[in-house]
């Protein structure tokens, strides 16, 4: 599958306020309600990145720490 950038533009409203445009939500899958971190790099004020912040962090480190399932059930056994 090919990904292609998606350019919008947006317009900072009273109040400090950012839509972003449908294109861009739809691209990055975003929802009503999500957060988001803004970030600004002083060496270049001229970009500026959104980050998600998940709303869980559950599973994400399965490569590191292993099966959590089949930990919690080993740990059970040992309760018997």
């Amino acid at each position: 599958m090919r990904s292609t950038s998606v350019i919008a533009e947006a317009r900072l409203r009273g109040r400090n306020q950012l839509t972003l445009p449908d294109p861009v939500v739809q691209a990055g899958g975003l929802a009503e309600g999500e957060r988001v971190v803004v970030e600004i790099d002083p060496a270049d004020p001229d970009t500026v990145r959104l980050h998600r912040i998940r709303a869980s962090y559950a599973g994400t480190l399965r490569e590191v720490y292993g099966d959590p399932v089949a930990a919690l059930a080993e740990e059970r056994q040992g309760w018997e």
